[in-house]
């Protein structure tokens, strides 16, 4: 049963002078089989990514130096690999979420369970989930890369810490399961699980649930993306049911939605079209069809500079200098385009970040600012944040991974975009707040000055 699954190993994106090398994963130690070498980063992601999917590899590690990992990518086949009671055979199967066929089939929860872990490990699966009997809550176990958040701004990686040590077939002392993972508090609550609330139960006005994708359904927020009335497309951002009920998530997620309800007439600010809270806080909205996380490092340089006016725009709109904000991030920004006419709209506007620091989940991300990290927003962390959208818009690098970054170190930005930015970028990315510049309007003039 097992050889419907392709055991294939991961791929990798490694730089050796000045190529970008696409090879078999051997933890960035350029030993791995090549495939491919580019002049660019971005074309090695793109065919790095058809190689994977085409030819069944589980994941993409894409390492931004030897020991610092940028990001992770994984094959939809490869998501999440499942335990479930099956009433017809009488027995526990383990199979692939989008598969059909069963890997192996136990007796009991138990050994399937143990069955199913040797499996995640040896095909890479991002996600073990065991069910409870008939029922839709259950236990997941993450795969060892997340489990060592090996993409988390800041973390220096030790690839040997997630080596591939082979493991018994049958081990005498099977690992638990519900191991806790690494960035999430400790306690009981962590180990029971269930699943995401669908747009059904949260009352949402989809009209084809069938058409609905969730995009995002790990961590203390998901997101879902289906098409909307008047052929648009909408997302919904909900609570994730595991900390719906936690003392302050109610209010934190409610704070952040309000200030931005208060401003969705706004043009560049995503507008709202239903919300709720049962059975846990959620909003729908509308979004086109990709981000700027998807595609902002293929729009021409003009474009991209119109974009970050975009951003300022909603930021002035939705904040100033009596209201922080956060959440200027590639994901939360949607790119609209109707009569040859593209705009920018943003979302989120701190909702996410308001409910993990309330679940006291740790905040993480190259485009948060230091304070943000630990828990703070200052007056001017959209300034830090629309810097570092600027810095990797229009320098193609992801941003530095430490506050204030000399003006010497910084890369060459892209062609069209003078390198008369870069005292500006290094002035947004300050770690003080108090020396960035006051608003993200004045960051914004200060670029276009360069043009």
């Amino acid at each position: 049963m097992q050889s419907e699954v392709p055991q294939r190993p991961p791929l990798e994106i490694v730089e050796q002078e000045s190529l970008w090398i696409v090879e078999d994963y051997h933890k960035g130690a350029r030993t791995g089989d090549t495939y491919a070498t580019h002049d660019t980063q971005l074309t090695a992601l793109r065919d790095a990514k058809s190689k994977m999917e085409a030819n069944r590899h589980p994941c993409l590690v894409r390492w931004d130096s030897p020991r610092s990992v940028g990001g992770l990518y994984w094959n939809p086949l490869f998501e999440i690999l499942t335990v479930r009671r099956d009433d017809l055979i009488g027995a526990w199967s383990v199979v692939p979420e989008a598969g059909t066929c069963a890997m192996t089939i136990e007796p009991t929860r138990k050994a399937a369970a143990d069955r199913a872990k040797q499996l995640q490990r040896r095909y890479d699966f991002k996600h073990l989930r065991v069910y409870r009997g008939r029922g839709e809550s259950y236990e997941e176990r993450d795969h060892r890369f997340l489990r060592h958040n090996i993409t988390r701004s800041g973390v220096r990686f030790n690839p040997d810490a997630v080596a591939d040590v082979p493991e018994p077939e049958r081990p005498d002392e099977p690992e638990p399961l519900d191991e806790t993972p690494t960035e999430e508090p400790a306690n009981p609550s962590d180990v029971g699980m269930v699943g995401p609330a669908s747009p059904s139960q949260l009352g949402a006005s989809v009209p084809d649930v069938t058409q609905v994708e969730f995009t995002d359904a790990d961590g203390a927020i998901h997101r879902y993306s289906t098409p909307w009335n008047g052929g648009t497309q909408a997302q919904i951002l909900t609570v994730s049911r595991k900390y719906a009920t936690e003392d302050g998530v109610a209010g934190a997620f409610d704070d952040a939605f309000e200030r931005w309800q208060a401003h969705d007439g706004r043009p560049n600010v995503a507008t709202i079209h239903e919300s709720g809270t049962d059975p846990t806080s959620w909003v729908a909205y509308r979004v086109g069809s990709h981000t700027l996380a998807d595609v902002g490092t293929e729009l021409p340089a003009r474009t991209r500079i119109d974009v970050l006016g975009d951003i300022a725009d909603a930021a002035q709109a939705v904040g100033g200098p009596s209201t922080p904000l956060c959440g200027l991030v590639p994901k939360n920004v949607h790119l609209l385009e109707a009569d040859g006419d593209r705009r920018a709209t943003v979302s989120n506007w701190g909702v996410e970040w308001a409910v993990r620091d309330a679940v006291g989940l740790a905040h993480q991300g190259p485009f948060l600012a230091p304070e943000q990290r630990d828990g703070r927003v200052a007056a001017t962390s959209d300034v830090y944040q629309l810097g570092a959208l600027a810095y990797w818009l229009l320098c193609e690098r992801q941003p530095p991974e430490s506050p204030s970054p000399a003006t010497r170190d910084m890369p060459k930005p892209i062609q069209d975009i003078s390198a008369r930015i870069k005292p500006h970028l290094s002035e947004a990315l300050a770690a003080d707040p108090d020396e960035r510049p006051d608003s993200v309007e004045t960051f914004y003039r200060s670029l276009v000055s360069t043009m």
